[in-house]
């Protein structure tokens, strides 16, 4: 039961729950002891059994100091002070009470099953089977003298001897179980280290693989669109900067967290959506943007860069497989939340028709806007376009949408 727990914290908050538990025990204990013997003295009044109330009430008190400060001076004081205790109260209510004629009795034992129920000091096995055993001991001491000095039978006290090995069963067992907590809390690390190295290198794979997909199939159709002859100065620098992008990216690195377009102008102009939107013309589409672009400015980079190489991804899609060469980017903002919806007429999909291994809209949009805590709703059917929107959070909350937004399922 300590397996899941740091191996430095593991015995002491173990610990700790058998100690608290074992309190609980010891206050029910005491407890119904003090219920009966109010009922005692209730039914009997000219008997003097009211003394015997207060040395429950001090059994009490040591018990909440054990819980609040639980260590050796504490558990001492408790098992001392409470046999102590014990002994007054079989006094009293063996001569009170006629029916009890040995120091065996029920409302005995809850007073020795309450002492055993110290609970264990340190973490070691004889601070877990000392306090225990010298708890049932110094009771059963304690009942036996007063018995004996009342003239009542002297018994072995079954009940208290069971709790008692009960409670040393659990000490020695969760003591060797510790030990095996030891022995395994290297391998469980190391484990959950390979886990987090693995997790790391297919975000990392995945990352990669979508930034090559995107980019590279994006030069490919800007170059075979592009006219014989030398690449024009535009479509030159865009093939650079993709180039330095794949070969100096650290894909270990993570992207900032924070606002990186805010600013009155340039706004836009300096997202990887606006970049994006680019690309998409250079290759030969005619885009009307409308909406609310400069909402960018409520991205992080890191969102800034997925939803532009989302979006581009669709704009190629568009480009390649709508059969038009027109598109509508459509830019938003409300609720926390920015949304980019591209549309086109053309000729429209069904999504739950395409290959698994296309890896466009599954893996650079979906995927990718999933890894930023995007969502993604696609609304297409074969001859009657497509209509794509892209939902993802913002650092800084907009207006209110400047359009309304499509309802439907998820395909």
């Amino acid at each position: 039961m300590s397996l899941g727990l740091p191996g430095h914290l593991a015995p002491r908050a173990v610990g700790a729950g058998i100690a608290r538990a074992s309190h609980v025990v010891a206050a029910v204990c005491l407890a119904g002891a003090f219920v009966v013997t109010v009922i005692h003295q209730t039914l009997d009044v000219d008997k003097a059994i009211w003394p015997a109330l207060f040395a429950l009430l001090g059994m009490g008190a040591l018990l909440a100091v054990v819980e609040r400060r639980r260590n050796l001076l504490s558990v001492s004081a408790y098992l001392l002070l409470g046999g102590a205790l014990i002994y007054l109260f079989s006094s009293v209510v063996l001569v009170q009470v006629p029916i009890l004629t040995n120091s065996s009795v029920w409302v005995l034992s809850m007073l020795k099953v309450a002492l055993v129920m110290v609970g264990a000091v340190g973490t070691r096995t004889l601070g877990s089977v000392l306090p225990p055993l010298a708890g049932y001991l110094l009771g059963e001491a304690a009942t036996a003298t007063a018995a004996a000095a009342t003239g009542k039978a002297v018994q072995l006290d079954l009940t208290a001897a069971l709790a008692t090995l009960l409670v040393l069963v659990v000490g020695v067992g969760t003591t060797l179980g510790r030990a095996a907590a030891r022995r395994a809390q290297p391998s469980i690390h190391r484990a959950a280290m390979d886990e987090r190295v693995a997790a790391l290198r297919a975000t990392a794979e995945a990352r990669a693989a979508a930034l090559l997909h995107d980019t590279i199939l994006s030069d490919l159709a800007a170059i075979a669109a592009s006219t014989p002859g030398p690449l024009s100065p535009t479509l030159a620098n865009q093939l650079q900067g993709d180039l330095v992008s794949i070969v100096g990216h650290d894909w270990s690195e993570e992207p900032a967290p924070s606002s990186h377009l805010s600013g009155p102008a340039g706004v836009w102009e300096a997202s990887a959506l606006a970049s994006a939107v680019q690309t998409a013309r250079g290759l030969g589409l005619d885009i009307t943007l409308s909406g609310d672009p400069a909402a960018v400015a409520g991205l992080s980079r890191e969102v800034d860069d997925a939803l532009g190489l989302a979006v581009g991804q669709l704009l190629i899609n568009v480009h390649k497989h709508s059969g038009e060469t027109t598109a509508e980017v459509v830019v938003y903002a409300g609720g926390g939340s920015l949304s980019v919806m591209v549309i086109d007429g053309g000729r429209g999909f069904d999504e739950r028709l395409i290959d698994r291994d296309r890896f466009g809209l599954r893996h650079s949009v979906r995927s990718r806007m999933a890894a930023v805590g995007g969502r993604v709703q696609v609304w297409s059917a074969p001859g009657s376009g497509t209509s794509v929107l892209v939902q993802v959070p913002a650092v800084v909350s907009a207006e209110d949408p400047l359009v309304p937004v499509p309802t439907g399922e998820d395909r």
